[in-house]
Parts: C-alpha cells; sequence; structure tokens
C-alpha cells in the first residue's frame, strides 16, 4: 500500500516538474487559486477549530488503522 502512494507521488510530482517547465502560467495560476481559496488567511483563521478537529480526527483514524494493520501480520 506505501508503494501505491510513492508511486503517486512521484507521479504529481512528475506532472508538477514538466508544468513548471514547460507551463509555467498553469503552474501560477494553480498557485493563485491555491492562494486565494484554500490558503486564504480570513478562512483560516475564521474556521480554524472545525479544521484542527478534522486534522486530528484523520490523525486518530490512521493511527488506528496503522497499528490495527501491524498486529495482523
Amino acid at each position: 500500500m506505501i508503494s501505491v502512494w510513492k508511486l503517486v507521488l512521484s507521479a504529481v510530482f512528475f506532472i508538477l516538474g514538466f508544468g513548471y517547465l514547460y507551463r509555467p502560467d498553469l503552474i501560477a495560476r494553480l498557485n493563485s487559486f491555491l492562494r486565494d481559496y484554500l490558503l486564504n488567511d480570513s478562512h483560516i483563521a475564521l474556521e480554524r477549530k472545525k479544521w484542527g478537529v478534522f486534522f486530528l480526527l484523520i490523525g486518530f483514524l490512521l493511527l488506528y488503522m496503522g497499528l490495527n494493520g501491524m498486529g495482523r501480520r
């Protein structure tokens, strides 16, 4: 399963690398979109408790899944 994630991340990095080399305008638009909508400071400040609880729940879920997977060997 971890090898699949490594392959997916490598594909994403290859796409980003080729994007920076051949189409920097697309990367600039993606960066401005992420900065304006996802990484906006006003959204982060207003929704910080919701995001904090969300990430804690995801962390606990992944921790449980990892520990449970280790016990099945």
